[in-house]
This record gives C-alpha cells, sequence and structure tokens, in this order.
C-alpha cells in the first residue's frame, strides 16, 4: 500500500481542498497533525484534525458546502464545528444528510415520549418482527375466521355479525391483511352508508377481527387498525319513534298469523328483536306471569325476568305450546316490513321496544325498574328509548286485547 504523499489535493464537485502533514512536540513526543486548507469566500480556512482519515473526510465535506454555496456550516467555529464533523462522519455510513438524520431522531424521541430510548424501541421492533408473517388476504381470513366462530359455537346472531361485518370488509379490501392501515379503516368506516350506532358496530368486529389475526400470527404483536380512528357514539341521534296504539293494532291485525306473539311481545314486554327470535315456548310462563330471558340468549349476557302483561297474556295464549321456537320465522326483519306494509304505515326502526318501554314508564313512573326488566342501564332508556308519553295512552295501550270471536247462533223454533 503506498504511503500518501504531503501535501494531498483533495477535489469534489470542482473544488479542491488540500491537506498537509505537520508535526508537533508534546510532553516530548512528536505528534502528527493534518491541516485542511480550503479558500472560503476568498478567504483561505485552515481545519486541523489528528487523524489522516478524518482530514479527508473534512476535506470532502468543505468541497461539497462550497459547491452547494452552503457556507454556513463551514463557518462554525472550535466546539460546533467538531460536532458537526463528528456527526458528518458518522452519518457517512448511511448516507443520510444530517438535517434529514436530525428531523428522524426529534420525532422518534417525541413518538417514544421519555418511555424508552430510540435504540430499545428498535431492539424490541427487530425482535417482535424478526420472524416473517404468513401472507393472507382478507377473504381468506375471513373464512377462516367464520369456520373458528362456527367451531367455537359462538351464537347464531354473532356468526351473523361476524359473517355481514368481515365480507363487506373483503369486498372493499381486496388485499393481504398485514397491508391495511388505520387510516383506510378509518376512510372504510366514514363511508358506510349507516346510523352512527351501526357504523359502532362495525367498527368493534373490524377491532375483534383485528385482535383476531395478531393471534393468530397474521399480524404483528401491537397492530392496531382502530389507532386514531373514530369511535363511534352508540347514542341515539335524533327523534324516537314510537308507535300510537291505533298503529300498533293496524300492525297485529295484518300482520301473519304466526308472527303476531313476535310483534306482542316486543311492544308489550319490550324484548329485542334478537331475544324473541331465540326465545322458546317452555320460557314464558303464561300461568305466573314472567318470561325468562336466559343469560345466553341475553344481548348484555345477563339473565332477567320480565312480566306478562294481561294483554300479552291473551296475545300468546292462543300460540302457546310447551317447547319449540317462538317465531318460526327466520327473516324477522321481511315480516315486520311486511306487516307495517299491509297495515299502511312507515317501518320504524326498533319501534316496538321503544314504545314498550316507553308506556311502561309512563305506566307506573319508575325508570329503574322498567331498565332491569329491560336490560339496560338508567342512562340508555333516558338517552335511547325513552319518548314522554300520558298515563292515559299508556293505559290505552296495554288495554289493546285480541278481537274475539263472534260465536253464530242458529234460532230454535
Amino acid at each position: 500500500m503506498k504511503a500518501d504523499k504531503f501535501p494531498l489535493t483533495v477535489t469534489e464537485k470542482g473544488v479542491t481542498a488540500v491537506i498537509r502533514k505537520a508535526d508537533k512536540l508534546k510532553k516530548g513526543r512528536k505528534l502528527n497533525y493534518f491541516i485542511v486548507e480550503y479558500l472560503l469566500r476568498g478567504k483561505r480556512k485552515q481545519v486541523w484534525r489528528s487523524d489522516l482519515g478524518v482530514a479527508k473526510a473534512v476535506a470532502r465535506e468543505a468541497c461539497i458546502k462550497i459547491s452547494n454555496g452552503d457556507f454556513q456550516a463551514l463557518e462554525l467555529r472550535n466546539g460546533e464545528l467538531l460536532a458537526y464533523t463528528r456527526a458528518v462522519e458518522i452519518l457517512s455510513p448511511v448516507h443520510v444528510p444530517i438535517d434529514s438524520a436530525c428531523r428522524e431522531f426529534v420525532d422518534a424521541r417525541a413518538i417514544l415520549g421519555g418511555k424508552a430510548s430510540i435504540s430499545e424501541a428498535c431492539r424490541d421492533w427487530v425482535k417482535r418482527n424478526a420472524v416473517a408473517l404468513p401472507k393472507i388476504t382478507v377473504t381468506e381470513a375471513g373464512n377462516q375466521l367464520q369456520r373458528q366462530a362456527a367451531i367455537d359455537r359462538k351464537s347464531e346472531a354473532r356468526q351473523k355479525q361476524l359473517r355481514v361485518v368481515v365480507d363487506r370488509m373483503a369486498d372493499n379490501f381486496n388485499v393481504q391483511v398485514h397491508t391495511i392501515t388505520p387510516s383506510q379503516i378509518s376512510a372504510y368506516l366514514a363511508g358506510l352508508p349507516m346510523a352512527e350506532r351501526s357504523k359502532r358496530n362495525h367498527r368493534d368486529v373490524i377491532g375483534f377481527f383485528n385482535r383476531w389475526l395478531v393471534l393468530r400470527g397474521f399480524l404483528p404483536k401491537g397492530t392496531d387498525w382502530l389507532e386514531g380512528v373514530q369511535n363511534y357514539t352508540a347514542r341515539k341521534l335524533g327523534e324516537i319513534e314510537i308507535y300510537t296504539p291505533d298503529e300498533l293494532k293496524s300492525l297485529l291485525n295484518k300482520a301473519h298469523k304466526q308472527f303476531v306473539p313476535f310483534l306482542a311481545l316486543g311492544a308489550f314486554a319490550g324484548l329485542r328483536h334478537a331475544e324473541i327470535a331465540r326465545l322458546d315456548w317452555q320460557e314464558i310462563d303464561l300461568e305466573d306471569g314472567w318470561i325468562e330471558i336466559r343469560a345466553d340468549k341475553a344481548k348484555t349476557q345477563t339473565r332477567r325476568l320480565v312480566p306478562i302483561k294481561p294483554n300479552l297474556k291473551a296475545w300468546l295464549t292462543p300460540y302457546s305450546k310447551l317447547t319449540g321456537k317462538v317465531c318460526p320465522f327466520q327473516n324477522t326483519l321481511k315480516q315486520l316490513f311486511r306487516a307495517a306494509s299491509r297495515a299502511g304505515l312507515k317501518w320504524k326502526r326498533n319501534a316496538l321496544r321503544h314504545s314498550a318501554i316507553s308506556y311502561r314508564i309512563a305506566e307506573c313512573s319508575d325508570i329503574p325498574r322498567v331498565a332491569d326488566e329491560s336490560g339496560n342501564s338508567v342512562q340508555i332508556i333516558r338517552t335511547n328509548y325513552l319518548r314522554r308519553v300520558k298515563p292515559a295512552v299508556a293505559a290505552e295501550w296495554f288495554s289493546i286485547m285480541p278481537p274475539t270471536k263472534k260465536v253464530s247462533r242458529k234460532l230454535v223454533t
């Protein structure tokens, strides 16, 4: 290897710097120094360095700075210049400009918020992502999730909810799951043509899907699709709609005969649609006057007893059985729309339950009691279900009875 001959000439981008060698005695020892010389704005500039490699780096950097017109960096003095030079030397292997490195450093410190050093965070990320994750599309992952839900014997309602939400998501995200970002999820939810509460339900299922993917190893630990995504409210927005006694009479008279118990339970007991769909006749005690909503059939997974009003007993008695489903229809929403259409009424979403709760409170003036019967909190009853009505109208509501059959009599002569 040839020894360097001094003075050395370093040229970058048409600008030249010279490196000279100098000796200096210090405490009886001869020390070598290297002087970098270049012209800065017509004046000679000298920088002393004890290492030749560092001196060459300083010379190249000075030439580049002069060529780019960046004179301020070269006019730094003493400690500032030394710090700048060291920073440039440290960054040289990765070819990152010093201003970009500083910006990235500050951003990383702000994100960590003092909870860990940047190096610690990087080591943790590499550790968690060292193993290559299996690639899977949203459609394939959704199918696996639904099969798992069936194996785990999730309720029919839960399986249906997973199927509806995940299939819709798969139609909109024809990609692999690891490519999905929170901003995409946010835009997807915002664009759904649904009410606020329905968007909240979709958001909750997507969060469950996300956690399932992490547990199955399809997403890195710590992945959160819902980070920064709007948390939609479950509070009912707008006016709470109920039926009048006359409207309910029309619904009951025009509905399919086998669908009458469904309407009566919703209107006079305030049960949820899903609870009625799961209800069995053996859970209705007409003699003692109670309906048992088992924990595995309730939305809140809490068992409760609902009183049977005298008029509800009259509506249910003709259809009563020892056992079997109360409602034989799979698509209850279709039957609800059909009954409203035949009665010449506008279908009002969840209005049977709204009506039952509103009239029941007007009748007994006891919101906590009705909240317990309905399986909701007092606050939710007030915000989502209650529409104030007069006690006289409530009395009319709970006096609606099934029509009596006319008995024909022959004249005996």
